[in-house]
């Protein structure tokens, strides 16, 4: 069983006052992006912020996360409640459409990305872009990395572009050519984040938040106001 829903979002009264102030760069004219994730907790403490930003300019987002539940769940109670709060979490970040897929957590290397991605195009509706995040440094979860590698083959089928969010490794104020800076609305991510359990020490999105509050100093910073994403 999926568990997914059609989202209604009301624009947020504070976008032009916030486009205002931040003099961000445009992002990509985008119609339809479709957002590949491995965890429900990548969709908000990672991908949060950028999800936020392309509904904000009108852009249709459709959030699939390909697993649910860490450990056994014998009596099917858990991920409904997972489902949910992914649900109630895309709402907050203006997603139109959140789909919470069938795997386990850290079991997703053992499905082929072309498996996944063939899942992904039955799920997903009419796409224009893909986005992901980018699992390319060494010691990536797993996880992350065949959602990353599904993620790019369903670009590829489409010939649409792939956009992968990335972690500030750079110390000069100007990220590196071909770079997209996002300017993004933490409080709404931070919102986002707050609909989910707080991941325990057996999940797998334990790793990848303690990497990036650890990269970052908090996963979503009013400090660093800013996400990054590379384009393929």
């Amino acid at each position: 069983m999926r568990a997914t829903a059609e989202l209604d979002v009301a624009q947020p009264e504070t976008q032009h006052e916030v486009q205002t102030e931040t003099e961000t760069e445009p992002l990509p004219r985008t119609r339809r992006l479709l957002v590949v994730c491995a965890h429900p907790f990548d969709a908000t403490v990672t991908l949060g912020g950028v999800i936020a930003a392309f509904a904000d300019t009108g852009t249709a987002v459709q959030v699939i996360c390909l697993t649910h539940e860490p450990g056994p769940d014998p009596d099917g109670r858990r991920r409904p409640v997972r489902a949910g709060q992914l649900l109630r979490a895309a709402r907050l970040l203006g997603a139109r459409e959140a789909t919470l897929l069938e795997h386990r957590a850290a079991h997703l290397q053992w499905n082929p990305p072309e498996v996944l991605a063939t899942e992904l195009r039955s799920v997903a509706g009419p796409v224009d872009a893909v986005l992901t995040i980018d699992a390319g440094a060494p010691g990536s979860h797993p996880d992350l990395v065949r959602a990353a590698r599904a993620a790019r083959r369903v670009a590829a089928r489409l010939g649409c572009p792939l956009y992968a969010w990335v972690p500030r490794t750079w110390d000069t104020d100007q990220p590196p050519e071909g770079v997209i800076t996002v300017t993004c609305d933490r409080a709404r991510q931070r919102a986002a984040i707050g609909c989910h359990d707080a991941p325990g020490p057996r999940d797998p999105a334990q790793g990848p938040c303690a990497e990036q509050t650890a990269d970052d100093g908090d996963a979503a910073s009013a400090d660093e106001p800013r996400d990054y994403l590379t384009v393929r």
